[in-house]
């Protein structure tokens, strides 16, 4: 299995107009639709002529293809990490446009780095944040939608009728009164000619053949038997395979290098130090590259290089104490809380309530792990580079040709890859910096390969956390008060420099469900914030992100609060509920589980529950005692999430969330001592195995059948709480660490 490229045909950071200069080939013999936002649609005037963006006459952010050989291809400017996105996109479109959604050839842009395919939110082509299918949903359709009036104008151009005339059947238009058939592909031509309308029908729900019914996955046949191609089964000619030995202790730099005995395995044919750039944010440490013809070889010379390191001031780092200097932290004067959310006087609540509780939360460290390690492909040549590989951030790959060669942004080329997982791991810039200038200084076709030990001690891991939580109840047992606080870093201060300056000074990324927009619960008196608390540790992005540690807090804290009003966990969080599509699964899950009726001696069922990306979720856990501990039975899992595009992809991804939600409660955990990461591959930073997984029931309640929310890290976060609280309701302990020792002695 392999990817090869036996030449290069790089449209160099092609202009708006150089772009579709080099696309008029293709528009001369097809169909090509411009992806346009709805409010573009009536600026749009005629496509054709290739608007100036920058005057926002048209905004286009794809292209559908049609072409004469009934080929059709659907151009997706999204990472898929193996989530499926691919495979709910293109059955947006397929469904307006009248074809089998695995009938399109979905593609990856020619040109990534082309304006139109910049994230509107985030200003940078990026794929995150569960947000690829509903922030594509309706320019999508529109897409399908406009392609297919255009070749129904063609046939009835052809035939002479009027285009009402006219209906489609999976690829064909169709003349409804003679039973004249038109393959798409012999209109694409005439289509091509004809001008855009501005407005297009869409289907009506009801009429929906593929949104809301597919239950396979694109690929998945080749993934099994091995035939699908990953980044790292790119091939180029002369290429070398690069392994990278890094600064063991953050911010180290080499002392020696002794690479004889690496340079006489057979096949290494070059050892390079990497020199590190700690003063770019996200940067990489320092290294030694080992560069062979394979990677068996370049693993093999790595094990027998000698590297001597320099010391380092985070020699004393210890992150086992880390929980107690971020609860100091939150006691200086110099700590800044940066507000949430603030309602009434939450201070004074508390002073004077007859019944104050208070409770510290934290987690650790936490590796992403993809089964795919990190690999990109760089070639520099004649001035300019070009990347092969899977990134959930492309435009990285600008920043590194910048900050390593000097080369703009218009001598870089990226051929963007599927990938094996990624949970944020790909959106870490460190490997492109080092493959960067290692494609310089050897002139030659290079490949970075992680080991998983590599990996694992590459560091920009999901940072540790401490939270604070408060809570005063009224004679009734209802909040009187919530005050919180959240002390972590900045989650994005790794990849935008001077983020933090902004007014307000807030990281929506570290504040998630603790912000105005999602905090869940009402009471007279909320005081949420955030503490930025920085340890040098460099961190990154991580699935689910903020929300795992703060629903993590929020949600045993109201545990503990409904058992001290003597309330029903689930009655007490709905009482303080206003948004009742959240109401609803809150009480869905409830009846799956068997909430309030009887259970086997020995069992308890806890709940947690929170929303996210526009959509909502409650996990219940349902645990028992086995010998002298405690297991996991099962996990009843309701969500809602809008429309679910591809329902087979929902619930594989709810399902993968509890896994991995799963994982933050009973194992994921780096360890650093003298500023050594301890783990090293998955005998010691254990993972969830088809073993541990408990029963598991999922459903899908479609709250708002017209638009779809997210849903790649929805169910993750409330897995934790939801375990955490069942333990406590078995055994009356509470557990507010992870990972959770479930052994002996719970």
């Amino acid at each position: 299995m392999r990817i090869e490229e036996q030449a290069l045909t790089s449209p160099r950071g092609a202009t708006r107009r150089r772009f579709i200069k080099q696309a008029s080939a293709f528009l001369a013999s097809g169909l090509a639709i411009g992806f346009q936002l709805p409010e573009a649609l009536a600026k749009a005037g005629n496509a054709n002529r290739g608007p100036d963006p920058q005057n926002g006459e048209f905004e286009p952010n794809a292209w559908v293809r049609v072409l004469p050989d009934d080929t059709i291809k659907l151009v997706v400017h999204k990472h898929d990490s193996g989530t499926g996105t691919r495979t709910a996109l293109a059955a947006v479109v397929a469904e307006e446009l009248d074809v089998d959604p695995f009938r399109i050839d979905v593609i990856t842009p020619e040109n990534p780095f082309y304006s139109d395919y910049i994230h509107p939110l985030w200003k940078v082509f990026s794929t995150g944040g569960s947000t690829s299918v509903s922030l594509e949903y309706d320019r999508l359709r529109h897409a399908g939608a406009t392609a297919r009036a255009m070749l129904i104008a063609a046939a009835a151009k052809e035939w002479n009728v009027p285009p009402s005339a006219c209906s489609t059947d999976s690829g064909f238009v169709v003349d409804k009164t003679s039973g004249a058939r038109a393959r798409y592909g012999s209109l694409a031509v005439i289509a091509a000619t004809l001008p855009a309308p501005k407005d297009v029908p869409l289907k009506d729900p009801s009429q929906f053949k593929y949104i809301g019914k597919l239950r396979k996955k694109r690929g998945a046949a080749q993934k099994t038997t091995g035939a699908f191609p990953y980044s790292m089964d790119v091939r180029l000619p002369g290429m070398l395979v690069a392994v990278v030995t890094r600064a063991p202790v953050i911010d180290a730099r080499v002392r020696s290098i002794d690479a004889k005995a690496a340079l006489a395995v057979p096949g290494v044919r070059q050892v390079l130090q990497i020199p590190g750039r700690p003063d770019v944010l996200g940067g990489n440490q320092a290294g030694v590259a080992v560069l062979a013809d394979d990677y068996w070889s370049a693993h093999k010379g790595q094990a027998a290089l000698r590297v001597e390191w320099e010391d380092s001031p985070f020699e004393n780092f210890d992150s086992r104490d880390l929980s107690a200097r971020q609860a100091a932290w939150l006691d200086d004067p110099e700590a800044r809380v940066v507000p949430t959310v603030r309602n009434g006087d939450a201070e004074a609540i508390l002073k004077h309530a007859p019944r104050v509780l208070q409770a510290a939360y934290s987690m650790p460290y936490k590796a992403q792990n993809p089964l795919e390690p990190i690999n990109v492909t760089a070639w520099a040549k004649q001035g300019g580079i070009e990347y092969w590989g899977g990134l959930q951030v492309p435009s990285t790959v600008q920043e590194a040709a910048e900050v390593i060669g000097r080369i703009p942004a218009d001598r870089v080329v990226l051929h963007e890859l599927v990938s094996g997982g990624s949970f944020g791991a790909r959106e870490s810039k460190y490997w492109l910096f080092e493959v960067t200038w290692l494609a310089l200084q050897i002139g030659k076709p290079v490949k970075l390969m992680n080991s998983r030990e590599d990996e694992m001690r590459a560091l920009f891991y999901h940072s540790a956390s401490h939270h604070r939580a408060r809570a005063a109840l009224d004679a009734h047992g209802n909040l009187a008060a919530f005050q919180l606080r959240a002390v972590m870093p900045a989650s994005p201060e790794q990849w935008e420099p001077g983020y933090f300056d902004r007014p307000d000074r807030m990281d929506y990324s570290t504040t998630e469900a603790i912000s105005k927009y999602e905090f869940a619960y009402g009471a007279p008196h909320v005081d949420l914030g955030w503490v930025r608390h920085e340890t040098g540790v460099p961190t990154g992005w991580y699935r689910a992100v903020s929300y795992i540690p703060n629903v993590f807090a929020v949600e045993s804290l109201m545990d503990e609060a409904a058992h001290a009003g003597h309330r029903d966990p689930i009655d007490f969080r709905i009482a303080h509920m206003k948004d009742t599509r959240h109401i609803a699964v809150l009480r869905e899950a409830a009846a799956r589980a068997g909430w309030g009726k009887p259970m086997p001696h020995g069992t308890a069922l806890g709940v947690a529950t929170n929303r996210a990306y526009g959509s909502y979720v409650a996990v219940i856990a349902r645990v028992a005692r086995r010998g002298d501990g405690v297991v996991i039975e099962k996990l009843t899992c309701v969500a809602d999430c809008g429309l679910a595009v591809s329902r087979g992809g929902v619930e594989e991804q709810l399902y993968g969330g509890l896994m991995w939600g799963l994982g933050h409660a009973l194992a994921d955990r780096i360890d650093i001592r003298h500023g050594r990461v301890q783990q090293a591959n998955f005998d010691s930073y254990r993972v969830m195995r088809m073993k541990d997984m408990p029963e598991i029931d999922i459903a899908i309640v479609q709250g708002d059948p017209d638009k779809p929310g997210g849903v790649g890290e929805l169910s993750s976060p409330s897995v934790a709480p939801a375990i955490g609280n069942a333990v406590f309701r078995l055994t009356g302990r509470r557990l507010r660490e992870t990972p959770f020792d479930l052994g002996a002695g719970v």
